[in-house]
């Protein structure tokens, strides 16, 4: 069961006008005010897998708005024959594990961050996410909700016990060679640095299944950082990777020929107060302890993902924004 979980649980003024303003000339060099680090506020994220050909449409579908198996006929109802029938193509064409995390993947996320705690809530087709984390006791809750029926499954843990099942993809210098790069992006107004991570010939050989097959481990990552982005929020996505700086942006690829990849962004990051409200998970009945319930969270989490259907009618946390 333990392998199932961490096979499916794959689981942010013009330049003219403020010149003018400074009374500085067209023309005039002009400093760059460093970005000031982030401490507090609430950052919108994203996830998505370009190229694979359900992603469009799953992109669209909004658990919140109803029936999604309705949204969906609506969204491929509106599509021509053509990009049906090459959609189809391209669906036949795709691994299964690639289709399966394309339906199962939450896309949309919001983290709150205050003085070293973090709230991050996500939805999925099947189910609703909240995973609060507090680095000063490096402990938190998490809470998975269904999206079609009052089932959820609350609990406490440690970093130390879910690091190698919460975060299922593992990226450490055993199995991967880090290459630091000069270049940059600016992620949701926050400049980042490249640093690319590719997996080591002998493991490839182990993992790798060849040409346009899927590897057990990610054949390369890409990943962004930034100096302004605290390193705790690196818990909110699937992937551990030993970076020093916040995580901004990542790209996974799964296969030698890149085209099966993962996509976790920043979207916006807004600096605004943060209440205590917005950092806390509203949970009823009981909270198990991950380290103590292990096999009973595991079998309630599969049940929950697998099985949510497609609605929920009542938010399990309130003061979203």
């Amino acid at each position: 069961m333990h392998a199932s979980r961490r096979r499916f649980a794959w689981l942010l003024l013009p330049l003219t006008a403020l010149m003018a303003a400074a009374n500085y000339p067209p023309g005039s060099p002009v400093a760059t005010p460093a970005l000031a680090a982030f401490t507090e506020g609430v950052i919108t994220t994203r996830v998505s897998l370009p190229g694979n050909p359900f992603d469009k449409v799953l992109s669209q579908l909004d658990p919140a708005k109803g029936d999604v198996q309705q949204q969906m006929q609506r969204i491929i109802g509106a599509m021509s024959p053509a990009e049906q029938q090459q959609m189809q193509a391209a669906a036949e064409k795709s691994p299964p594990a690639m289709t399966m995390g394309a339906m199962m993947l939450p896309r949309k996320g919001t983290i709150y961050y205050r003085n070293q705690e973090a709230r991050a809530s996500t939805d999925a087709l099947t189910y609703h996410l909240e995973n609060y984390f507090n680095a000063t006791k490096n402990s938190g809750l998490l809470l998975l909700a269904a999206q079609g029926r009052a089932d959820n499954v609350a609990y406490t843990y440690d970093a130390a016990t879910v690091k190698n099942t919460w975060q299922t993809i593992s990226v450490t210098d055993v199995d991967y060679t880090m290459k630091p790069t000069t270049e940059t992006a600016s992620v949701a107004g926050y400049p980042s640095t490249k640093t690319t991570y590719t997996l080591k010939p002998g493991v490839a050989n182990d993992s790798a299944p060849g040409p346009g097959g899927m590897s057990e481990k990610p054949v390369a990552l890409d990943v962004w950082t930034s100096a302004q982005i605290p390193q705790m929020l690196n818990f909110a996505h699937p992937v551990y990777v030993k970076e020093k700086q916040g995580i901004t942006k990542l790209v996974v690829y799964f296969d030698k020929e890149r085209k099966h990849k993962l996509l976790y962004e920043f979207v916006s990051v807004q600096v605004k107060p943060v209440t205590t409200q917005n950092l806390q998970i509203k949970t009823t009945g009981q909270v198990l302890d991950y380290a103590k319930d292990l096999n009973l969270i595991g079998a309630k989490t599969l049940a929950i993902m697998f099985g949510g259907g497609p609605q929920r009618t009542e938010k399990s946390t309130e003061g979203e924004e």
